[in-house]
């Protein structure tokens, strides 16, 4: 997961005035369950200015797995919060981001107690709150919260480790295209890190192959954190990275 800061502030098609007559009617749902109903969604939510903000912002990125797609058209429009604990968020661009759709899937439906850091607030640090790993050979991603007494980056952490590996036999194997897919990158960057450190300095070979790693390490690249978490990528000068 990657810092991410929310723009536009608003979203011409989750403005209308349908829209906004069922948050009312969901607010006074919410407050007022046993004299209130449950009102329907008046229009659908994944709509293409979302969308296009969708790709601007999350650089057309599953916000949780940061697998990365040609655009956001590819991926589900998830609710952080989901829609039968706020239905009246439904509609906040706020609570709206961009999730593959397997990983979209097998998020649970119930906010656990503390919640999930949240990528697009500042006070939740997901790049800093969360360790990012993989095995030597690129394959098992691992996430841990960096501090365990943090209900938010605990949760946020089992979260991801859900998604990457599964938490069965069948899951597992549901997930095992998306590890290959991190493997794959794992080998291209070690592969063009040995080749910029055989280059002559300041010639033309090592000026690209120094560009094409920056451009695998950047933060609108896939498995940014994943990658940026590599010994070998570590060791890299501050100039490789975004």
């Amino acid at each position: 997961m990657i810092n991410t800061e929310r723009t536009p502030n608003h979203i011409e098609s989750l403005e209308t005035q349908a829209i906004r007559d069922y948050i009312d009617a969901s607010v006074a749902f919410l407050n007022d369950p046993e004299n209130s109903q449950r009102p329907d969604k008046p229009a659908p939510y994944r709509t293409s200015d979302l969308l296009r903000a969708f790709d601007s912002c999350f650089y057309s990125k599953c916000y949780l797995t940061e697998q990365k797609f040609a655009n956001s058209w590819a991926m589900d429009v998830e609710h952080f919060v989901p829609q039968n604990e706020r239905p009246d968020l439904v509609y906040a661009w706020s609570n709206l981001l961009p999730a593959e759709h397997k990983a979209n899937m097998m998020k649970p439906r119930k906010t656990p107690p503390g919640g999930y850091l949240d990528p697009c607030n500042p006070d939740d640090d997901v790049e800093n709150d969360i360790l990012y790993s993989l095995s030597i050979y690129g394959e098992d991603p691992e996430f841990e919260a960096r501090n365990s007494g943090c209900a938010k980056s605990t949760n946020t952490a089992s979260l991801l480790n859900r998604l990457h590996n599964g938490y069965d036999g069948m899951s597992n194997k549901n997930t095992a295209s998306l590890r290959l897919v991190i493997r794959k990158k794992y080998i291209l960057i070690l592969q063009k890190i040995i080749e910029w450190q055989r280059q002559i300095p300041n010639s033309q070979e090592e000026f690209q192959a120094r560009r094409e790693l920056r451009e695998l390490l950047s933060r609108k690249s896939s498995f940014s954190m994943l990658c940026r978490s590599i010994p070998a990528v570590r060791q890299l000068p501050d100039g490789f990275f975004d």
